[in-house]
């Protein structure tokens, strides 16, 4: 799994504290919430709000245990690396279609700027302030720089990279939950063909038993009767 985007895009959605959460998340399953609160160095309230952001999204699953001295529940998290990947997936597919929104943006329309302000803005909106700048009403120029455009390409071409890193590792993970369902599916087979075995051995040995017991109740009902005539 591609960690330091995961990381990246964490921070970019819900701050710094997230990425040090995942680090600390990612080293075991079930961790007490107050052990974490700890090492994040953050009250317990601070941390359920955190995490809570990271369940709402997906990415970590809870279980809860009560305190039986105490009598109140404490929460155990796991950080749900199938999920994660989803949510990176999702990030990335929405940035993505923001980009090429403002692609087909620059290259459709007329923007203008005022060099000395830095501000810019559509033709539509140059028209009502007669391409004059609102706040130093310096004349507006025509923005032929092309450097917006290319950086918009350069975004998407990123995030095209690292999309395929992801469906890369959604594919792997796929085909290891396959095989793992196919391997259940064996040995629920295997332990279903044991347990009618047994049950055949069983009923054999019931059958035999029984048949033994007739043999023995005939033999004994055999040997009274004998016993009777003599």
């Amino acid at each position: 799994m591609h960690i330091e985007l995961l990381k990246k895009i964490a921070e970019e959605t819900m701050g710094k504290p997230a990425v040090d959460l995942i680090v600390i998340l990612l080293k075991k399953k079930n961790i007490n919430e107050f052990i974490i609160a700890k090492k994040l160095s953050l009250t317990i309230n601070q941390t359920r709000n955190l995490l809570y952001k990271f369940s709402d999204r997906g990415i970590v699953s809870s279980t809860r245990k009560k305190d039986k001295k105490k009598g109140w529940y404490t929460y155990f998290w796991t950080f749900e690396i199938g999920r994660a990947l989803l949510f990176m997936k999702q990030v990335l597919l929405k940035d993505t279609e923001h980009l090429k929104s403002i692609l087909k943006s620059r290259e459709n329309k007329r923007f203008y700027i005022c060099k000395s302000c830095n501000i810019e803005m559509t033709e539509e909106n140059a028209l009502l302030t007669d391409f004059a700048c609102r706040e130093c009403g310096q004349l507006l120029e025509l923005n032929a720089d092309r450097k917006v455009i290319d950086d918009v390409n350069r975004k998407i071409n990123k995030f095209a990279q690292q999309m395929k890193v992801v469906n890369e590792e959604l594919e792997r993970r796929g085909k290891e939950h396959e095989k793992e369902r196919e391997r259940g599916e064996i040995k629920s087979k295997k332990e279903k063909g044991d347990r009618l075995r047994k049950a055949r051995m069983k009923r054999k040995r019931d059958k035999a038993k029984a048949e033994k017991g007739k043999h023995i109740k005939k033999e004994i009902e055999k040997g009274k009767k004998i016993k009777k005539r003599a």
